[in-house]
């Protein structure tokens, strides 16, 4: 048996290394399983910023379920949730107010803040869980 080795020493490697490592490096579930870990800060991020009413829509945020992914493309999507049981479906009417629609108030703009607040670091940090997985994955095939 033919085991590989490889040191990972930045992220410009990373494609390198996934390529040695074949295609089923990294499970597409793992790797959404660490976004979703990653996304709790930017959602506790974009309810602290979305404005106050009967709360439906504070509670409406979160990771949105139900949508697949390519094999190999894994994602998640954080936004107000319009599906039953939450109520998340003013929520456009919030982010961009009477700059996109007829409505008496401005846009709070609270995803797009939060996103700006929390991007810098959500993205070192998925740079570092997925450097960590990769060194898991190594690690197995070295034993």
């Amino acid at each position: 048996m033919i085991t590989p080795s490889a040191k990972i020493t930045g992220v410009k490697n990373i494609s390198d290394l996934l390529k040695e490592l074949g295609h089923d490096a990294l499970k597409d579930s793992q790797i959404k399983q660490g976004l979703r870990k990653l996304a709790k800060p930017i959602i506790q991020s974009i309810k602290s910023k979305a404005p106050v009413d009967l709360g439906t829509l504070k509670k409406s945020i979160g990771v949105i379920k139900g949508l697949r992914s390519r094999k190999g493309k894994p994602f998640i999507l954080i936004g107000p949730r319009y599906y039953s049981p939450w109520n998340g479906f003013h929520a456009h009417l919030q982010e961009v107010g009477k700059e996109v629609y007829d409505v008496p108030f401005e846009g709070q703009k609270m995803v797009f803040n939060a996103w700006s607040d929390n991007r810098n670091r959500t993205i070192n940090d998925l740079e570092k869980l997925l450097m960590q997985m990769l060194q898991k994955k190594l690690n197995k095939l070295n034993k």
